[in-house]
């Protein structure tokens, strides 16, 4: 194989020996040389005399491959073949959107009608959730399960309660996590880790079919330049058979139809489910730069948009509640924590209020404590609501945040509010963690959010929303230089692969992006615009664009 010269650009290395150059080299899967255009070269000259491939850049940016440090991949593919809710204004529009989507429905099989999208904050003739009501207005014939745009809320109707045994006598043992009326009778809203165990045992495309559509589906990715993702994907494998869909993704790796680089977190809640994943060996995984277990993935709290993410004092627009927390005893967290940390793997556990980052800090500072000799990178995902105390204590603890700054798009709205003033400035402090010295990994949490890169950056700079209002909290905005290495060198270190990735220096993977225009120079407000032209994975083009 030939060497590839890119040259005439600006090459942003996230590299801080070298932070621009002119000029690259890849040979193979990696970065061979890293420079200027005259000493790029001299190196092809000197180490490939028999020729070589030129990339002219014609003065175009370049930057290492996004890295999305947290979003569901798998659930990502099936979306596409739910319900699209997002955006959905109204209650009605919800019920006419399911009305449709069940006209073209093939509920052979058992299959359920799913609809994944809606938020009650955007509906106009409501203001609160759907209940199995409405939904039995769309029919009684099919279950149906209908998820909020966060994922943490779901909705059933009538017949899907009736398959699930969810009715008066048995809705007790939910305790919140299952609404009931004034009668005691479920309403069919139910939340959190039943929302996951109830998506875990639909039915749904065998493995083959699934495993196909994720190889199409990484299109989309390297569309918006991501070339590697961190994806917690257990609860979405088919037939509840989360091993035999790690095979499967490996398998597509090892034999190259995977191109996308993947770590995968395993999300495991309970303790039984998390002794078999190391008893089957599954810390040291796939571990390749393909595709790789990169962490365990755990649960403490919900969303702030459900008022499921758990506060250290109520909520001020509902004082009745401080959220729900997945774990109501510290010790339930700590011993899932102390037996990721006893295997040397990582724990990422999902925390967005600061009552569940509070338990993630003590069980963190406990692991640390009693096994002083290990060392794994734990982390926060989302870490939307803390004081300058707790993320002190973050960086004490050589803990990485998983933050989804385009978040700010939609909470900027509703943050306020739920949060009251004295409480807000202490919210979506990515600003203050990186004066602190935290570890900062971004992605969006997708298919909560959009997969493109740019919406995190232009939001994490801003502080506005996609309209342009704000800014919000702006003295916790970042630059642009910081923002670009949290989407690439920081998300790398975030699933333990710095070395190897997330730069563009010599013998790192040449993994990288070109952009229609200079990314740290560009106005900000310009940010949320910016295209990909093309995208590399290991010298590879794997997606180019018509104007390339």
């Amino acid at each position: 194989m030939q060497m590839l010269l890119l040259t005439n650009g600006t090459i942003a290395t996230m590299d801080p020996a070298r932070p621009l150059a002119q000029a690259a080299v890849v040979e193979g899967d990696y970065f061979a040389y890293v420079g200027s255009a005259g000493e790029a070269e001299d190196f092809v000259r000197k180490f490939s005399p028999g020729g070589w491939e030129t990339l002219d850049l014609r003065g175009r940016f370049v930057l290492p491959g996004f890295n999305d440090s947290h979003l569901h991949f798998i659930h990502y593919v099936k979306t596409k073949l739910s319900v699209d809710l997002f955006g959905a204004a109204s209650l009605a529009e919800v019920q006419e959107r399911l009305r449709r989507g069940l006209a073209g429905f093939d509920g052979s099989g058992g299959r359920w009608l799913l609809g994944e999208g809606w938020n009650q904050e955007l509906f106009t003739d409501v203001h609160r959730f759907p209940t199995c009501r409405e939904l039995d207005q769309v029919s009684t014939q099919y279950p149906i399960l209908i998820l909020r745009s966060c994922f943490h809320v779901g909705v059933l109707n009538s017949r899907a309660m009736e398959l699930l045994g969810l009715n008066r006598d048995t809705a007790a043992k939910y305790g919140e996590f299952a609404e009931v009326d004034e009668r005691g009778e479920p309403n069919g809203v139910v939340k959190e880790n039943v929302v996951d165990d109830i998506k875990a045992a639909l039915p749904s495309v065998g493995l083959a079919a699934l495993l196909e559509r994720v190889v199409e589906a990484q299109r989309d990715l390297f569309a918006v330049g991501l070339t590697s993702i961190q994806s917690d994907d257990f609860k979405y494998a088919p037939e509840e058979k989360p091993y035999a869909l790690m095979d499967g993704l490996r398998a597509l790796a090892e034999s190259g139809r995977l191109k996308l680089r993947m770590a995968e977190q395993a999300l495991l809640t309970e303790p039984e489910t998390l002794d078999e994943f190391f008893e089957r060996g599954m810390a040291d995984y796939g571990a390749s730069h393909r595709f790789r277990i990169s962490t365990v993935k755990i649960l403490a709290d919900g969303s702030l948009g459900a008022r499921t993410a758990f506060l250290r004092r109520p909520y001020a627009d509902a004082p009745e509640t401080r959220g729900l927390p997945i774990y109501p005893e510290q010790e339930a967290l700590d011993r899932l924590v102390l037996t990721a940390h006893r295997h040397n793997l990582p724990a990422a556990v999902h925390a967005i209020g600061d009552g569940a980052a509070e338990m993630v800090l003590r069980s963190v500072a406990r692991a640390r404590r009693e096994m002083p000799w290990l060392h794994p990178r734990h982390g926060l995902v989302h870490c939307q609501i803390m004081d300058k105390a707790q993320i002190g204590r973050m960086k004490e603890l050589d803990m990485t945040a998983y933050v989804q700054p385009v978040f700010i798009n939609g909470d900027m709205h509703i943050a306020p509010a739920r949060l009251g003033e004295a409480r807000l400035p202490h919210a979506y402090a990515w600003g203050e963690m990186a004066r602190q010295g935290v570890a900062l990994a971004f992605g969006t949490d997708c298919p909560v959010e959009h997969l493109n890169p740019m919406e995190g950056i232009y939001c994490a700079v801003t502080r506005r929303d996609f309209a342009g209002a704000g800014p919000f909290l702006p003295e916790q905005a970042l630059t642009p230089a910081q923002a670009l290495y949290a989407y690439t060198a920081g998300s790398a270190c975030a699933s333990g692969e710095e070395h190897v990735k997330g730069r563009i220096r010599p013998g790192m993977l040449a993994d990288f992006v070109v952009m229609d225009r200079n990314l740290l120079t560009c106005p900000p407000e310009e940010l949320l615009g910016a295209q990909v032209l093309a995208s590399y994975v290991g010298g590879e083009c794997v997606f180019s664009a018509a104007q390339f």
